[in-house]
């Protein structure tokens, strides 16, 4: 794995010399195109650091997930040596034209940026490699996240024998995706700089919101099956038993980050699928925010961390200023938290955030009206 990723780091660096070595020839090489290209290789450089550091993650839970499996199991090599007769005559063109085909334009439309007018796919292949199961256990109920992938399943005493079909994941998968809009064997465009990163996030949120535990994929059988087809799948998403209200309230002692010797934080915060992103405070190291935000809870059965970053906003690259973490599981008696964390990965630092559960929707308090009211009166 380590010897493709810098196989691919290095033609991004040739591609740059021959850029540099046509523009010398040309005599049109200005320091400015030096000074793009280390960007630009800088860029390629964090790009493939993040997707390996995401692999090895991905590595890290299978793997645990593995030493978690019962020891009381039973070989399917059965299923396996079944499967990989019938892949390639039947379960590719079912599965991908059939049922994969008309779900991913569903997803595009739904989740495609205001920036894009319109998303199609022309074709779907999974490849001819079938599925391995390695081992099959049979569990009275689910624990936790003992399994990878979720599988509910209705039977009939008729045709089609299955009624309906209730699928998830436990957690967030790994994905990696080659995207060849121009040629089939031309430039992948997930190699540039930051279209990665927008396409993993949009996955990410697509993903999440509607194929992470407790949300489900629900596919009616007995509609796919029958000769008039109607709308046979359908996202099944839990409505939150709890929110959880995060203030974000100020911040001391954070790290100069620019060269005036002063920073522009913002707060960023993910807690599962849900984001938030704070105001930036220009030019402050004791910037005051006053800002809340309404987390929902869908289940106390994952681990529910919220998890903060504190940046520093700039032109290219947005600084890290440190960052900390919130047990929200621990936080379930509906009293107000306010608390200083102190920012980890960084020498200095410290946030101030109140947090709140609410088992239902909440209203703004009188505390903070006041807090509000006072961040307006110090802006005035």
């Amino acid at each position: 794995m380590g010897s493709i990723l810098e196989a691919t780091i290095i033609h991004h660096v040739c591609i740059v010399l021959i850029l540099l070595w046509l523009l010398d020839s040309f005599k049109c090489c200005h320091p400015v195109a030096y000074f793009l290209s280390l960007i630009y290789l800088y860029l390629v450089h964090d790009l493939y650091e993040t997707r390996l550091r995401r692999k090895l993650q991905f590595e890290e839970r299978r793997q645990s997930n593995q030493r978690r499996v019962l020891s009381h199991s039973e070989t399917v090599r059965w299923l396996n040596h079944a499967i990989e007769k019938i892949w390639l005559v039947c379960m590719e063109e079912i599965v991908s034209q059939k049922i994969l085909l008309p779900i991913v334009p569903w997803f595009l439309q739904k989740y495609k940026p205001w920036t894009v007018k319109d998303a199609a796919v022309q074709h779907l292949y999974l490849g001819r490699s079938p599925p391995i199961f390695t081992e099959m256990r049979v569990l009275p109920e689910s624990n936790g996240d003992d399994h990878l992938v979720l599988i509910g399943v209705k039977f009939l005493p008729y045709w089609p024998f299955l009624g309906r079909l209730r699928v998830c994941f436990a957690e967030p998968p790994y994905f990696q995706m080659t995207v060849k809009p121009i040629f089939p064997h031309g430039l992948d465009v997930t190699e540039l700089p930051g279209i990665a990163a927008w396409i993993d996030n949009i996955l990410a949120l697509a993903f999440e919101q509607t194929l992470v535990q407790p949300n489900m994929l629900v596919v009616d059988v007995e509609k796919f099956a029958s000769p008039e087809q109607g709308n046979w799948f359908s996202i099944d998403a839990k409505d939150p038993i709890a929110y959880a209200i995060v203030e974000i309230l100020e911040g001391a002692n954070m790290k100069p980050s620019d060269l005036n010797g002063l920073a522009d934080p913002y707060v960023k915060g993910q807690l599962g699928p849900y984001r938030f992103r704070t105001k930036t405070q220009k030019k402050n190291l004791s910037p005051k925010w006053y800002e809340e935000f309404k987390i929902p809870i869908c289940t106390w059965e994952s681990p529910n961390v919220l998890i903060i970053e504190v940046r520093d906003k700039d032109r290219l690259f947005d600084d890290l200023l440190g960052n900390c973490s919130v047990n929200i599981n621990d936080l379930k008696d509906g009293q107000r938290r306010d608390v200083w964390l102190s920012l980890e990965n960084i020498k200095m630092g410290r946030l101030h955030l109140a947090v709140t559960m609410s088992e239902g929707d909440t209203k703004v308090s009188f505390v903070h009206i006041c807090l509000w009211s006072m961040n307006a009166m110090q802006n005035a």
